[in-house]
């Protein structure tokens, strides 16, 4: 007799953990679902850090020959050719918080020069 009390207290003993195990991953399941309903309802609202600075679509040309006091010999430029016209852009230029990308035109073809 004594053997079945144990047994059955045993089978008791399993039941409540199992069902506190369920008990406490709903708990869990309810708790994910709330955080995802409360992610849902968020809006992605951006702000602004730094003012806007005018796209620069018309950048200033000038000849090779005019660089020479503007532009060291050992100065990095990123240069482009399309369809025998070239460019370059000192890579000073196009570093800095202000000025990151220059739109142009090169032989009829929409470039953008960006570092």
């Amino acid at each position: 007799m004594i053997k079945k009390s144990w047994i059955f207290l045993f089978i008791i003993a399993g039941l409540f953990i199992v069902s506190c195990i369920n008990l406490n991953q709903s708990e869990n399941d309810m708790v994910e679902e709330k955080e995802i309903e409360e992610a849902e309802g968020l809006v992605f609202n951006p702000i602004q850090v730094v003012p806007p600075y005018p796209a620069i679509t018309e950048p200033p040309l000038i000849t090779a020959s005019q660089v020479e006091d503007q532009v060291n010999d050992n100065e990095l430029v990123l240069g482009v050719s399309i369809d025998g016209q070239s460019r370059a852009y000192p890579i000073n230029m196009l570093t800095g918080p202000s000025r990151e990308i220059i739109n142009d035109n090169l032989a009829g073809v929409a470039i953008a020069a960006t570092w």
